[in-house]
């Protein structure tokens, strides 16, 4: 697997602020074509004030336009833009940031915005002249260069073809990992493969959707596309968890933000993820069997309010018990009702008869 494309909010808002189909990208590619370069403070021209950040320009005071910006882009000042881009306060203003922020930038329109960046926390876009590269820089993130529109839109491709493997990938460990429910003979080694699975599908996700900020107008079929592939994924991942974690450890919560912190060596260590699913101890993973306590399955009934499921969980405590349960025993858990209790105990048994005869993948 490729490294992880790990971008923060901070700057994926940013990234949103600046994609194509925005009026600010407009502006930046108009600076482009015409071979100037520019330097654009999205920021509270009092706050900026205040900070002592800006000297000297014009005071422009006018609503924002693609070609306004442009227009003033061809003084050698920054411009400064309200933070939602709707407005153009100045143009042609002196940057006097703390230069005590550390910086590698070495041309000086760069240099002030990085460092303006990290003063601020505000984001800051740096048009070059020559080069024609437009860099984000937004408080202490960056620089973060943008890519071309059509460079971007093939690594989209590329993840969604890796996200649709692992999820294709899912399906069978789903699958497998469900047969050995019914006959009670899950081993942790294969709740700890699902669940890396899981992890690794959530992280191409995660990096499809900068992607798909960073297309903006370009990105709905890529989006689309991510909608399609990552359906119910995260649900299943959820359960899974809760199926399978020490009740005595930590909440399913808390291992998905442990599992979500781990690099992807890291993540490839069954010892690792043992230890975070709460079965530190317990020997070789291929060894240990584990017993679901049924969310899994749960999940996949329709309509099912996740407060009913937990009362369920809570009643029968696993899917063994779960599945044993006649409609009568259903219907005396509080909220479930002789209509659910029949839905429950026939999508139940319908699940199992499709599992079991390879109808569902």
């Amino acid at each position: 697997m490729s490294p992880r494309r790990n971008v923060p909010d901070e700057l994926a808002g940013a990234l949103a602020l600046v994609a194509p189909g925005t009026g600010l990208r407009d502006a930046i590619d108009n600076v482009i074509w015409a071979r100037n370069g520019a330097l654009i403070v999205v920021a509270n021209p009092n706050k900026l004030e205040r900070m002592s950040l800006i000297s000297g320009g014009l005071k422009i005071g006018c609503g924002f336009t693609p070609m306004r910006l442009y227009e003033l882009a061809k003084m050698d000042g920054a411009i400064i833009v309200s933070p939602d881009a709707s407005y153009i306060h100045y143009a042609n203003v002196q940057l006097t940031p703390d230069p005590s922020f550390p910086s590698e930038e070495t041309g000086l329109r760069h240099l002030s915005g990085h460092r303006t960046a990290q003063q601020t926390g505000d984001l800051v876009v740096a048009v070059s002249e020559r080069r024609g590269i437009v860099t984000l820089y937004r408080g202490y993130y960056g620089p973060h260069v943008l890519e071309d529109i059509g460079v971007v839109l093939s690594k989209a491709d590329s993840a969604l073809a890796t996200l649709e493997k692992f999820t294709r990938r899912l399906r069978e460990e789903a699958r497998t990992l469900t047969l050995h429910e019914y006959d009670g003979l899950v081993t942790l080694r294969e709740v700890i493969a699902a669940a890396a699975t899981f992890e690794y599908s959530v992280r191409i996700a995660e990096e499809i959707e900068n992607y798909v900020r960073e297309l903006g107008r370009e990105g709905r079929l890529v989006e689309m596309q991510l909608e399609q592939a990552f359906h119910n994924v995260p649900e299943q991942y959820d359960a899974l968890i809760r199926d399978y974690a020490d009740e005595e450890g930590l909440t399913h919560k808390e291992i998905r933000a442990r599992m979500h912190e781990l690099s992807n060596e890291e993540l490839s260590d069954p010892a690792m993820l043992a230890q975070i699913l709460g079965y530190g101890s317990a020997g070789p993973s291929e060894d240990v069997f584990v017993e679901p306590r049924g969310y899994r399955q749960l999940v996949r009934v329709p309509r099912l309010p996740g407060r009913v499921a937990e009362k369920l969980i809570e009643e029968f405590g696993t899917l063994k018990d779960l599945l044993e349960a006649t409609e009568e025993d259903l219907d005396d858990v509080e909220g479930v009702g002789q209509a659910r209790a029949r839905a429950i105990r026939r999508n139940l048994k319908r699940q199992r008869s499709l599992e079991s005869s390879g109808e569902v993948l």
